[in-house]
């Protein structure tokens, strides 16, 4: 389904800021929009320029799965200089939407954010597949390291693949196959220790070179490192759940504690709200009650101050993964939705796992 996102007060007629549309072409996915958002929604539509992928488009132009179709009112507030935007009703096709004028500057700052800004995406699906994703996670560390790890090489080896090919996307040549193989084998090397995860890492590094070098690309070195970049962030917070998880359960349970409540308070509150730190700062306050429970309950093996210092750390480095994850996209909108499963673990994991085990009573 193409991607349709909403800005200003298109976004306050609809409600929503980002969601999906089954359609074959951008006018069709207007239509679809109006029909679902009602009257209000038609006349913001009205004065409003509308984009595909970053670039001014007409009613007529297909959309596909990866499209992202942008509806972008004046930026002033009132009546644009050009001919009303018309969706698609009964398969007639609209008029054509204005060329490119020397005011689009401001629009195209609004279609792309910053690069390390997070967008909250609306997916129908979404809390449902978060909260299996969790019961699924819990019940892989309740069974064990050797499942955690199983589980979460799955996970980080789809989402360094998806990585990869956001890279692809934009013209580089990272391998997909062979980011999400380096990633896998790292999460699966920590359940052996950091000494096969050390091996394991010299080894990737060679057989990515080595594989790009073989496949000929215009820029081996370069490639193999964005490969390198897709992998190693991801393979390293999905191998930090699986050092801890040696330690014991609980640590791993508040590390996943950790990253969870941040990642739903930063969706639920981020998601639609008009500036883009409130969905931050509701994920960072959700890190206060996990640790007044763990000071309370988890002693041993949370003694002393561990508690406290960890949940500090915890709502420091929360916020960082998922502005991380849009680093490594290069594009805060490319859709990656294996990666930002696992973003909010992307800094908070290694830093986390190795300040508990420092801290934390055996």
């Amino acid at each position: 389904m193409a991607v349709l996102r909403l800005f200003a007060a298109a976004r306050e007629a609809a409600g929503a800021s980002t969601v999906e549309v089954e359609a074959t072409t951008v006018g069709e996915v207007l239509s679809v929009a109006v029909a679902r958002f009602g009257a209000h929604f038609g006349d913001v539509l009205a004065h409003s320029r509308v984009w595909l992928n970053g670039q001014p488009t007409d009613s007529a132009e297909p959309v596909g799965d990866a499209d992202v179709v942008a509806v972008l009112p004046p930026v002033s507030g009132g009546a644009d200089d050009r001919a009303p935007v018309e969706p698609v009703v009964d398969g007639s096709a609209a008029p054509a939407i204005a060329p490119v004028v020397p005011a689009m500057e401001p629009y195209r700052r609004v279609l792309r954010p910053p690069t390390l800004a997070v967008v909250n995406e609306v997916r129908a699906p979404h809390g449902r597949l978060g909260a299996l994703w969790a019961v699924a996670t819990v019940g892989a560390a309740w069974g064990g390291q050797g499942w955690l790890a199983v589980w979460f090489a799955a996970n980080a080896g789809l989402a360094a693949a998806t990585t990869a090919r956001v890279g692809r996307a934009r013209g580089d040549r990272p391998s997909p196959a062979l980011a999400a193989a380096a990633a896998a084998a790292l999460v699966l090397a920590a359940a052996s220790g950091m000494t096969a995860m050390t091996a394991v890492m010299a080894l990737a590094i060679v057989v990515v070179l080595v594989g790009q070098l073989v496949a000929r690309t215009p820029r081996p070195t370069l490639d193999a490192a964005l490969t390198l970049a897709a992998a190693v962030p991801v393979g390293l917070a999905a191998a930090s759940a699986v050092l801890l998880r040696g330690i014991g359960l609980s640590p791993v349970l508040v590390l996943l504690a950790y990253a969870a409540a941040y990642d739903a308070g930063a969706y639920l509150v981020g998601t639609g709200a008009s500036s883009r730190w409130e969905g931050p700062v509701a994920g960072i306050v959700t890190a206060v009650p996990i640790t007044m429970v763990v000071a309370v309950a988890l002693v041993p093996p949370f003694s002393g101050a561990s508690a406290f210092l960890l949940g500090g750390l915890a709502a420091i480095a929360a916020p960082l993964g998922p502005m991380a994850a849009s680093a490594l996209l290069g594009d805060s909108a490319a859709p990656a939705p294996a990666l930002r499963r696992l973003d909010s673990l992307l800094v908070l994991g290694p830093l986390w796992a190795w300040c508990a085990a420092a801290l934390i009573a055996r």
